[in-house]
Formats: structure tokens, C-alpha cells, sequence
């Protein structure tokens, strides 16, 4: 099968149905990887999981999972921070495994044109290259995050973000990794109400997410007040010995100023590390209030890249965009 351009002495890619076929064991899983988190998001949208695997030498190539529409056209689903896109070499010099960083990603990049793009895609922070994107025609733009390293060090914490989190604690509030469905839709349902948004996920949804991905690669977390009532919630996907990506988190409004919030993730925090997780990827940092508050986590600020084709969909986005710049933030 040949498609996208391949270099002369490369072996062709492979794309199969993402069910059919395990990721690479070669490279830490992400999470974004998991066969559980595949089906889910098909079951969600009806789009179609496809494995991209582009290798480049021994032991070294390019593997993505490619969402597809009904059109055949790459999509990133929703709530999905990335797309996911795993690089694996074997070479230790910059020179070599940029060389074969570019042999692998230009065929990747060349089938996505190829195939069309449905919406924007944000390419994950592992990838600091985008330059095979551009090449291909493609649009691009960057926004950030914030990893965390694990073992957590409480030294790197911004100090009023520890104070908030002893205060929290002495007023009677707790936090743990939790089951309690119900509470957790309850916590993300008062930040959706006070923020003006929807993060479109149910009971339905939640309960689906936890039975396909499993309660290992899908953790809830959840702080309550002293009367047992849940006041801050973080849904986390792990996969052991990868980075951890926050999923959605919500919160009551009359706990934040007194640490609901800051409890909840210190919990995460230390489960994941126990459960073998290298760090977590908080997942976003461009808006202020949130990037402020991620950062007081004494977390690393990383790039990472979005990228389409253009299109007059395309522009009528960038001028929507504008427009909302304009405004400044809508909610934090």
C-alpha cells in the first residue's frame, strides 16, 4: 500500500485499525494510546481509529493514531488535548535523531494532507519539530502546558498554593482517589455553570470512559467538605511508566478560596507517582487565571503545536479567534 510520499530505502508505512493491533512497546505508552481510550472515542463521535506506523530504522520510526471521519479525514476528538504521535529512536546524537525524526514525520504529515484535516489537531509536547507540518502546507500555530515531574518535589511549590492547601486540610476537607461518579459530575458541573461551558460528558459518558479505559488508566479524584459533600473533582488518564494527562476537573465556587482545589491535586498528584506515572501534563495553559495556577505548581511551561490545512473553515476559525482576543478571556 503506498501512500504519502516515502523516501527512497524507507519501508512504507502501516495503517491499520486501531483494534487490530497493540501500540509499540518500544516507547512508554501515553496514555492518549490506551485501547481502552481508542474505543472510547470512537463509541463517543463514530469516528474511525487508525494506527500509523512509519518506520525509519531499526528500532527507530514515527507511530500515531489517526481519528477519521466519515470523509476519511484526520480529526482530533473532542476533549482530547493531542493527537497522539510517539517518535522512538535509538540514535543519541541531535543530528541522528532529528534525521530520522524527519524521515518519519514527513510521511506522517504527507498522509494527513493527503487525507484531509476535519478540525484543528494539536500534536503533542514530546513533538518540538513541526517543520515536516509546514512543509506539507499545513498551518501552524502553538499554544502551551505544563508538565509536572514526578517524584513531586513540595520545595517547587509557590508558597500561598501550600498555605491554601494546610488551610484546606485544617477546616475539615479531605481529598482521595474516589468511584463516586455522581460526585464528580456534581463538581464539574458548578465550574461549567460558573465558567459558561459544557465539558459535554455525562453520566453516560463518565461511566462508559471508566468500563472501557478501566479504573487504573482512568482515576478520579475528588476533595469534600467536612459534611462528606464533593467541593473539587480532577479526572486523570495514566498509563504506568508514561506522563499523565489531566482530563477535566470542576470545583464548588466556596471551597476554591480556601483550597478545595490544591487538595484534590496534591492527592492525584501522589497517587499517580505511586502507580508508576513519570509526571503529569496539566493540560493547558493558555488561559491567564488558569496558566497562573498551574504554574504555582512549580511545573515546566512547554510548547506544543497545532496545526490544518487551510481552508476557508480555516479562516473563518482565525477570525473567530481574533475576534475573542479582542474580548480578552471569557472564564479561567
Amino acid at each position: 500500500m503506498n501512500i504519502g510520499a516515502v523516501e527512497p530505502g524507507n519501508p512504507e508505512p502501516e495503517i491499520v485499525e486501531a483494534a487490530t493491533v497493540e501500540p509499540p512497546m518500544s516507547v512508554p505508552l501515553t496514555p492518549l494510546e490506551l485501547p481502552g481510550w481508542l474505543e472510547f472515542n470512537t463509541w463517543r463521535t463514530g469516528l474511525t481509529a487508525q494506527r500509523f506506523s512509519q518506520p525509519v530504522n531499526e528500532g527507530s520510526g514515527v507511530d500515531a493514531v489517526l481519528y477519521l471521519d466519515r470523509r476519511g479525514r484526520v480529526c482530533l476528538p473532542p476533549n482530547n488535548a493531542y493527537l497522539p504521535v510517539v517518535f522512538r529512536s535509538t540514535r543519541v546524537g541531535h543530528s541522528g535523531r532529528t534525521s530520522e525524526w524527519l524521515k518519519g514525520a514527513t510521511v506522517l504529515a504527507e498522509e494527513m494532507r493527503r487525507r484531509g484535516v476535519g478540525n484543528q489537531l494539536y500534536l503533542p509536547p514530546e513533538v518540538e519539530d513541526a517543520r515536516p507540518w509546514i512543509w506539507a502546507g499545513f498551518l501552524s500555530s502553538v499554544r502551551y502546558t505544563y508538565f509536572l515531574d514526578f517524584p513531586f518535589d513540595d520545595v517547587l511549590v509557590n508558597r500561598e498554593t501550600r498555605k491554601q492547601g494546610r488551610r484546606a486540610e485544617m477546616r475539615g476537607l479531605a481529598a482521595a482517589r474516589t468511584d463516586d461518579v455522581e460526585g464528580v459530575l456534581r463538581c464539574l458541573s458548578q465550574t461549567e455553570a460558573r465558567q459558561g461551558f459544557s465539558h459535554h460528558i455525562g453520566a453516560r459518558e463518565l461511566d462508559t470512559a471508566r468500563e472501557l479505559v478501566g479504573e487504573d488508566g482512568l482515576r478520579m479524584y475528588m476533595c469534600r467538605d467536612p459534611g462528606g459533600d464533593p467541593v473539587g473533582a480532577v479526572v486523570v488518564l495514566h498509563a504506568p511508566g508514561a506522563r499523565a494527562i489531566g482530563w477535566v476537573a470542576g470545583g464548588s465556587t466556596r471551597t476554591v478560596a480556601i483550597g478545595s482545589t490544591q487538595l484534590v491535586w496534591r492527592a492525584a498528584f501522589a497517587d499517580l507517582a505511586a502507580a508508576g506515572a513519570t509526571g503529569i501534563d496539566l493540560a493547558g495553559a493558555n488561559i491567564p487565571s488558569v496558566a497562573r495556577f498551574k504554574s504555582y505548581w512549580g511545573a515546566r511551561l512547554v510548547p506544543n503545536y497545532g496545526v490544518r490545512t487551510y481552508s476557508l473553515r480555516a479562516a473563518a476559525r482565525f477570525a473567530l479567534d481574533w475576534l475573542a482576543s479582542r474580548r480578552g478571556p471569557r472564564h479561567g
